[in-house]
């Protein structure tokens, strides 16, 4: 215990199956910190040559690595890190860049890919997960074209002032749980702007994320009582990573150095250029490179409907149909395999972060897929 905040090992860890390099990207998040205050403004191009150089400085500096199977993975906004800096790896490799790294493939969780696909899918999983009526969904589809937040129809802006009336206060990033998740980055600095999507954090690139706090705000003042069930993500790793024998611990700068630790910085000024990520996608799997795409079905922020749309637009034929994955004796989700090396699964119960909703399932899961299975 320290500072009144009490950790113990997970036992789900995926440091239990293989060896992982954690990054803190872009430069002035997490521990990571820039010489010059100029390279706090910063962009998805940036931000993605700075890991890739980070990669095979890395490998320069422990060669005895190189020989492993090196796999990217990421999640939320990493979904467009991931695909991009995997294929400079690939083209790297080709280029005949040195060190020359093992790349087998890429993992991407619940990863924004396109952000028409990834937002308007939002309506449909509501409508499928029961959160609005059939009438809404129809008018909806109707009014709107399939164009739900750029559209100027007045019949479709009237239908989603009633879809937000509905959802608002739902919890975009698990369904089932309470809207508190506003303390992983999304603060009342939000500025929520239709066409660009732009919020404080970037990773967490939502639709109606402004209306997902003020509905947080309504249900508090309700109901008080409900904060004992939010996890504390605001004050608890504050606390734990700002200590001095964290940071010694971690190896991190002292805090007069790399600055205070924070969930969710307000130093970076980050610009998102990549709209779409899909071409990437399609450019890694025919080249042979393994992928792993994975959802936890009760995220409504990128679920797991618009990832399959964008995964249909590759045109891949399926090898093995929609069909349940288990551990044990249990069905832990559903899975589509793919030609070309491309691997679908669901996490059944699981949110946005899905190794938090369920880290035995999704251990399970990524060690059979490193492990080489082409299907869980």
């Amino acid at each position: 215990m320290k500072h009144g905040v009490k950790v113990k090992l997970s036992p789900f860890s995926w440091t239990k199956v293989s060896s992982i390099v954690y990054v803190d990207s872009p430069a002035g998040t997490g521990f990571s910190y820039a010489d010059n205050s100029d390279d706090y403004e910063t962009d998805d191009s940036k931000t993605i040559a700075d890991l890739y150089e980070f990669i095979l400085k890395w490998y320069r500096a422990y060669p005895e690595f190189l020989s492993n199977p090196l796999y990217v993975a990421g999640s939320s906004y990493a979904g467009v890190y991931v695909p991009v800096l995997s294929l400079e790896i690939a083209k790297g490799i080709e280029a005949g860049a040195k060190p020359k790294l093992n790349f087998k493939g890429y993992s991407v969780s619940n990863g924004l890919t396109d952000s028409t696909i990834d937002t308007n899918s939002g309506v449909t999983f509501a409508h499928r997960v029961g959160l609005i009526s059939d009438k809404l969904y129809n008018d909806l589809r109707i009014s709107c074209q399939g164009n739900y937040w750029n559209s100027s129809d007045p019949d479709c802006l009237r239908n989603m002032a009633a879809y937000q009336e509905n959802t608002g206060g739902i919890n975009r990033y698990h369904i089932l749980c309470l809207p508190c998740h506003y303390e992983m980055g999304i603060s009342s600095r939000i500025s929520y702007e239709e066409k660009e999507h732009k919020i404080d954090c970037p990773g967490t690139t939502i639709g109606g994320a402004l209306e997902n706090v003020n509905a947080h705000r309504r249900l508090q003042d309700r109901h008080p009582q409900d904060s004992i069930y939010c996890y504390d993500y605001s004050n608890r790793p504050v606390v734990l990573f700002n200590s001095e024998s964290s940071r010694r611990d971690l190896h991190a700068q002292p805090e007069e150095i790399a600055g205070r630790w924070i969930r969710c910085t307000k130093r970076l000024k980050y610009r998102k250029e990549k709209i779409s990520v899909i071409q990437h996608h399609l450019n890694l799997t025919l080249k042979g490179y393994r992928a792993f795409i994975y959802s936890g079905d009760h995220d409504m922020a990128i679920s797991y409907i618009g990832t399959l749309e964008w995964i249909g637009t590759l045109n891949y034929a399926e090898l093995e149909s929609w069909q349940p994955w288990f551990v044990g004796d249990q069905i832990a989700g559903y899975t589509i395999r793919y030609e070309h090396n491309l691997l679908f699964a669901t996490v059944k119960g699981a949110g946005h972060t899905v190794s938090e909703y369920m880290p035995r399932e999704t251990l399970a899961a990524f060690q059979r897929w490193i492990d080489g299975a082409e299907y869980l």
